[in-house]
């Protein structure tokens, strides 16, 4: 399998960098239906952390424990490796055709004239919201994607309900690894 940056060594993310690097390569390929399924499987992460929280406590708990063994070297160089586990994720992720960059015209840049017809107003304002529902929802699968490349990296470090719980938005997809 090609890496995803050819200069890195054989043991870029860890213990587990055939895990990651086979989830990266299979991320490179969902299609739209998956990138769906993961979008609906996904914690909401964004807006209103303390709401999102409240929501999804053992993801956020589980979150944190991991992050927490990665940053104390729970293997020679568990730091780095969760975190560029991470932003090679969002990397690929944001290269993929289901994230809503390719629109010409973002949530915020429409503006609702009050000289508009009431039709044309109306419509305006559900492209807005519309827009701005689909740019939550990607930024919602993005955090999915890096926080289950993490979990890849931590898995065996931190406990089996952990990993599956951060790994839970793409448990239904066939990437490769077992859960």
């Amino acid at each position: 399998m090609a890496r995803i940056l050819s200069y890195v060594g054989d043991e870029r993310f860890g213990p587990n960098t055939v895990e990651v690097e086979t989830f990266l390569n299979r991320l490179s390929r969902l299609a739209p239906g998956e990138w769906e399924r993961v979008m609906n499987a996904s914690p909401g992460i964004g807006a209103i952390p303390d709401l999102e929280v409240k929501q999804s406590p053992e993801y956020f708990k589980a979150l944190e424990t991991a992050t927490r063994l990665a940053k104390s070297q729970v293997f020679p160089g568990s730091e780095s490796a969760f975190f560029d586990a991470m932003r090679t994720a969002q990397l690929v992720a944001d290269a993929s055709a289901f994230q809503p960059s390719s629109r010409p015209e973002p949530a915020g840049s429409a503006v609702v004239d009050d000289r508009l017809p009431p039709d044309a107003a109306d419509e305006a304002i559900v492209r807005i919201m519309s827009t701005a529902y689909e740019e939550e929802s990607w930024r919602r699968v993005m955090n999915a994607c890096m926080i289950a490349a993490g979990a890849l990296v931590m898995r065996g470090s931190i406990a089996a309900y952990d990993f599956a719980t951060l790994y839970a938005p793409f448990a239904t997809l066939p990437l490769g690894t077992s859960g």
